[in-house]
């Protein structure tokens, strides 16, 4: 089970993030938040089961916008089919469960959405989404190729398919 109360280092934007003469290694409360805390909850992700890695996932976005999610990610450069820069994970999961994660970034590396595929078909994904969003306001379209719709949240739209599901940043909600 992933220990969702290591995570506060993802949210956190330390007072030298932009400061010239100071970078984050210089704020206390980012080396406080972060070490242990990154190593264990990157290790708690790759090892978790599929169910808990897609709730996690969900969670991360759900409320607040993760200024560190590529710190998640064992991962390198890719371009899409049309040219455009995006993150592309070189998938450590210890279950070898999914497809290398998409992480599409925008000119200023915020993040514009993110996609995993499985490598199985996972009937139980939207139940999955679901129990993450129980306590949000959202709409739900379709049946086999689903929308939620997340009102209040830094997560516009999820599409979820049984194959895989694709999380849409709300881009009046990046934090850069």
């Amino acid at each position: 089970m992933i220990d969702r109360s290591k995570t506060e280092w993802l949210f956190y934007k330390s007072i030298n993030r932009y400061a010239v003469g100071a970078d984050e290694w210089d704020d206390e409360k980012w080396l406080e938040l972060r070490f242990p805390n990154k190593k264990i909850f990157c290790n708690q992700i790759r090892e978790s089961d599929l169910d808990d890695f897609v709730g996690t996932l969900v969670w991360i976005f759900r409320d607040r916008y993760p200024l560190e999610f590529s710190s998640i990610e064992a991962s390198m450069w890719g371009l899409d089919n049309e040219g455009v820069p995006e993150f592309e994970d070189i998938n450590t999961r210890k279950l070898q469960d999914i497809e290398p994660l998409i992480v599409k970034e925008d000119d200023y590396m915020g993040i514009e959405k993110v996609a995993v595929h499985f490598k199985q078909v996972q009937p139980n994904v939207f139940t999955w989404i679901e129990t993450e969003l129980k306590d949000k306001s959202y709409t739900k379209e379709g049946e086999q190729q689903v929308t939620y719709h997340v009102t209040d949240s830094p997560i516009e739209r999820i599409e979820a398919t049984k194959e895989g599901f694709t999380i849409y940043v709300n881009q009046k909600r990046v934090i850069y």
